[in-house]
């Protein structure tokens, strides 16, 4: 299973209202994860995100009873990494996030906290994994992102690929015109890993 190095958010954008921004700032806390928010005199407001590997400020902008935050910054933690993506769906944000691993790059497209769209970049090589064509997709991934079945599948999904890994060591040695059939699978389920953490 790939390991990920990093998460990019490219771009993000979130627009919400005060008691929203309060339940924003809550999610980072109750994900353990340190958050310091600042108010300024125009009434903006920094809020903090601090992990092992330093800290990353997102200003939100008052106008009127609303605030907004665009920005970019890369995400090496993986608690915070997961957070902000639950930040993502929850507080329907819009943006372009790469995770990054090493030798490819997984990009996620956000519109109104859905995933719309799922490409694999790797050198000078783009393929789609997922495209939301119609609103019907995006139904189906919110259903799964509610239930606790995706989780469950999630944890069958990386326990069946290490059981294909471990085929794959043995076919190399020992049968190595099956490794093509196993890499196949190995895509299928990664691909669908891909699909359920968005």
């Amino acid at each position: 299973m790939a390991q990920r190095l990093a998460t990019n958010y490219a771009k993000a954008y979130f627009t919400m209202n005060e008691e929203e921004l309060d339940r924003f700032v809550a999610l980072f806390a109750n994900e353990h994860i340190s958050v310091d928010v600042k108010v300024c005199d125009n009434g903006d407001r920094d809020v903090l995100l601090t992990d092992q590997n330093g800290e990353i400020q997102l200003t939100f902008h008052r106008t009127g009873n609303r605030y907004s935050c665009e920005s970019s910054y890369l995400i090496r933690d993986m608690q915070l990494a997961n957070a902000m993506r639950k930040a993502m769906k929850t507080f329907r944000g819009h943006g372009i996030v790469h995770r990054i691993y090493d030798g490819f790059t997984i990009v996620y497209h956000y519109d109104e906290g859905s995933v719309v769209s799922i490409q694999e970049v790797s050198g000078d090589e783009e393929v789609s994994i997922f495209e939301n064509t119609n609103g019907n997709v995006a139904r189906e991934l919110e259903s799964l992102f509610r239930q606790m079945g995706s989780e469950q599948e999630i944890e069958s999904i990386r326990q069946e690929t290490d059981r294909w890994l471990d085929l794959r060591n043995w076919a190399k040695r020992t049968a190595p015109e099956k490794v093509n059939a196993i890499d196949l699978r190995l895509a299928a389920l990664s691909r669908r890993l891909f699909q359920l953490e968005a």
